[in-house]
C-alpha cells in the first residue's frame, strides 16, 4: 500500500508505478458524434524504467506517447500543499512535436489551478505557466534562461510554491516569479520580462495543494514521441506556506548581482525589480562610498520614489518596507567611486 508523502524513486521502485499515479490518455473518437475520448490506463503501459545506467545518474527510461494517442497524462495520487517540485532530465526536440507539461496541475485546461513549466518540442521552447481557467500568465524563460539546447545534456528544473509566490528555477538559477493573488484588480501578465527573472501577477488563484502531471500532449497524431526520463529524477514534497525568500539584488536586465558591482561618481544603477505584496520585507544594502540610496514602487506601469537615504561609506543598511506594492527596485547614485558591499532582500 503506498503511503502519502512525497513523490520519490523509492516509492515508485518499491510501490510501483501505479499506486503513485493516476495514467489517462485521449485518443480519437470511434464512434459517430464523438471526436475524441478520455481512457483509464496504467502508468506502466507508457514508462518504462530500470535500474540500468549508461553512466552514472544517466538512467535506461522511457516515457512514450505512441501513434494514435493523443495526450498521455500521468497525475500524482497524492496532492503538495505549497509543494517543492524538482525534476533533471532532458528535454527533446521534434518537429511538429508535442508540448511536455510537467510541475503541478489539478486537472485539465488548467481547471483548479496551474504552477508548472511546458517544453513546446517543436518551438524548442521553455515556458512558465500559473494561474487558472479564467487567467494565467504565461511567461517565455527561453532567452531569460539563456539556454537554448536543452536535448544534448541534462538540466534540473524547479517549482517552489507558497503563499502568494511561485517561484521557477533552472540549473539553480531563479527564471521566473508569479505574484499569485485572487481578485479583479488587473489581468494576470508579465509586468517584468528580462533578466536574471521574469515576474507575471496573477488573479486567478490556484488551489494550495495540486497533484503533479507528467504529461506529453499534441503533436502529430501519426508519429511515435519519447522522453527519456526517470523517476530517479523526481522529488516532489510539501513546501513551507511561509517559507523565507531571500532574493540577491541584480542589475536590471542581466545576471550582474550588485554585490561587487562598480558605480561611478555621478552616475546611477538600477537593480532588476522584486515582488512587494507579502508580509515582511527588508532590503539590505552596503557601499564603500558615499551616496544616495532609492527605493522605487511601481503602479499603474510607471515607478515612482518611494524613499530616499543617505548612504555612507562602510555602513550596512536594513530597511523595512512598511507599504505593500507590486513590485520595488532600487537605485544607487554615487557619489563618489563606490563598489556594493551587500544588496538582497528578504521576503516572508
Amino acid at each position: 500500500m503506498y503511503i502519502s508523502g512525497g513523490v520519490r524513486f523509492s516509492g515508485v521502485l518499491v510501490d510501483g508505478l501505479s499506486n503513485v499515479f493516476y495514467c489517462w490518455v485521449r485518443v480519437p473518437g470511434e464512434r459517430p458524434g464523438v471526436a475524441e475520448e478520455f481512457k483509464v490506463c496504467r502508468a506502466e503501459d507508457f514508462w518504462k524504467f530500470s535500474g540500468e545506467e549508461r553512466s552514472y545518474t544517466d538512467f535506461i527510461s522511457s516515457y512514450t506517447k505512441p501513434k494514435g494517442y493523443i495526450t498521455v497524462s500521468l497525475r500524482s495520487r497524492d496532492v503538495f500543499r505549497f509543494g517543492v517540485f524538482e525534476l533533471r532530465t532532458k528535454l527533446p526536440r521534434y518537429s511538429n512535436g508535442p508540448m511536455f507539461w510537467f510541475g503541478f496541475e489539478a486537472e485539465d485546461l488548467f481547471m483548479g489551478g496551474v504552477i508548472h513549466f511546458m517544453w513546446h518540442s517543436d518551438k524548442g521552447r521553455l515556458y512558465a505557466f500559473a494561474g487558472s481557467i479564467v487567467s494565467r500568465v504565461e511567461i517565455d524563460l527561453t532567452s531569460i534562461t539563456g539556454v537554448f539546447d536543452y536535448s544534448s545534456d541534462y538540466h534540473l528544473f524547479k517549482i517552489v510554491y507558497r503563499e502568494g509566490l511561485a517561484l521557477w528555477y533552472v540549473d539553480g538559477n531563479l527564471r521566473a516569479i508569479a505574484i499569485i493573488s485572487s481578485g479583479d484588480s488587473r489581468d494576470s501578465e508579465i509586468i517584468y520580462n528580462a533578466k536574471p527573472y521574469a515576474i507575471g501577477f496573477v488573479k486567478d488563484l490556484p488551489a494550495s495543494s495540486l497533484p503533479i502531471l507528467i504529461d506529453i500532449d499534441g503533436g502529430d497524431i501519426n508519429k511515435d514521441y519519447e522522453w527519456s526520463i526517470h523517476p530517479w529524477s523526481l522529488r516532489v514534497f510539501e513546501g513551507d506556506p511561509k517559507t523565507m525568500v531571500i532574493l540577491d539584488l541584480y542589475v536590471e536586465n542581466t545576471d550582474t548581482k550588485l554585490r561587487g558591482y562598480t558605480v561611478k561618481q555621478g552616475s546611477k544603477i538600477i537593480s532588476a525589480p522584486f515582488p512587494g505584496t507579502l508580509d515582511d520585507i527588508e532590503i539590505v544594502f552596503s557601499a564603500n562610498g558615499d551616496g544616495k540610496l532609492y527605493i522605487e514602487t511601481y503602479a499603474n506601469r510607471k515607478w515612482y520614489r518611494y524613499r530616499e537615504f543617505d548612504v555612507g561609506k562602510e555602513e550596512l543598511y536594513n530597511i523595512k518596507l512598511e507599504n505593500r506594492n507590486t513590485l520595488y527596485r532600487v537605485v544607487f547614485e554615487a557619489l563618489e567611486d563606490a563598489v556594493v558591499n551587500e544588496a538582497k532582500v528578504f521576503m516572508r
